[in-house]
C-alpha cells in the first residue's frame, strides 16, 4: 500500500534508466519472489527470467534486497489517501483495493512479503522502510472516523486495519482453487459483510464497556 513514493535506490550517475528494461526486470523480480520466496530469490535468477545480462543488474543494484524492494515500490498500488467522510465507505474502498491486489497474478508476492518478514530480520527491515509511511497514512482513516464520532473514542487503528488486511489475505490464500472464480465475482458482497462485521464488532465492544 502506498500514498507516497517509497524511497528507491538511486540510479548510478551516467546510467540513465531504460523504462522498458526496468519494467521487465521488476516484473521478473516480483514473479521470481512469488514463486521461490526469499531463499530462492537471486539477482542471477532475475536476470535469467528477464532475459538481460546479470552484469547490468549488478551495476544498478548492490543487493537482492535493493532490487526486490525497488520492484515492490514500483508496483505498490493501494491508495490509502481515502477520505469520503464515511468510515464504512473508506474501509470498503481500502478492502476493494487489497482484494484486487491479492487476487491479481502477482498477489502471492505480497503474501510472501508478510511471511518472509517474520523469518528474516534483514528482510523485515527493508519491508518496514517500504510500508511504514503507508501504515501511518492508513491509520488516519480510523482516526478521522473517531474524530467524527463514527467510531468509539479509543478505537485502535491498528486493530481495525489488521482486521481488513488479515482477513482479505486469508480469504484469498485459503479459498479452494475451484471456488476462486466465484469468490472473485462475489468480492463486493464479501467486502460489504466484512466491513459491517468489523464496524459492528468495534462498536459492540464499546457499548459492552459502557453497560
Amino acid at each position: 500500500m502506498t500514498t507516497t513514493s517509497p524511497t528507491r535506490t538511486p540510479a548510478p550517475r551516467g546510467r540513465p534508466r531504460d523504462p522498458a528494461l526496468e519494467d521487465r526486470v521488476f516484473r521478473a523480480a516480483i514473479e521470481l519472489f512469488g514463486q521461490k520466496g526469499w531463499a530462492g530469490f537471486t539477482i542471477d535468477g532475475v536476470a535469467r527470467a528477464a532475459g538481460v545480462g546479470k552484469a547490468s543488474l549488478y551495476l544498478r543494484w548492490d543487493s537482492k534486497q535493493q532490487l526486490l524492494f525497488d520492484a515492490l515500490a514500483a508496483r505498490a498500488s493501494v491508495d490509502v489517501s481515502i477520505d469520503t467522510g464515511d468510515i464504512r465507505s473508506d474501509l470498503r474502498h481500502l478492502g476493494a483495493q487489497l482484494l484486487s491486489m491479492f487476487w491479481a497474478d502477482g498477489g502471492i508476492t505480497y503474501m510472501r512479503l508478510v511471511v518472509e518478514s517474520a523469518v528474516h530480520d534483514e528482510f523485515a527491515e527493508h519491508r518496514d522502510r517500504l510500508t511504514h509511511p503507508t501504515v501511518l497514512a492508513a491509520r488516519q482513516i480510523v482516526r478521522r472516523a473517531t474524530a467524527r464520532g463514527e467510531l468509539p473514542p479509543g478505537t485502535s487503528p491498528a486493530l481495525v486495519l489488521d482486521a481488513i488486511l488479515g482477513t482479505t489475505i486469508m480469504h484469498v490464500a485459503v479459498t479452494p482453487v475451484e471456488l476462486r472464480d466465484v469468490a472473485r465475482e462475489r468480492s463486493d458482497e464479501y467486502l460489504d459483510q466484512l466491513v459491517d462485521l468489523i464496524l459492528a464488532g468495534v462498536r459492540g465492544v464499546a457499548r459492552g464497556k459502557e453497560e
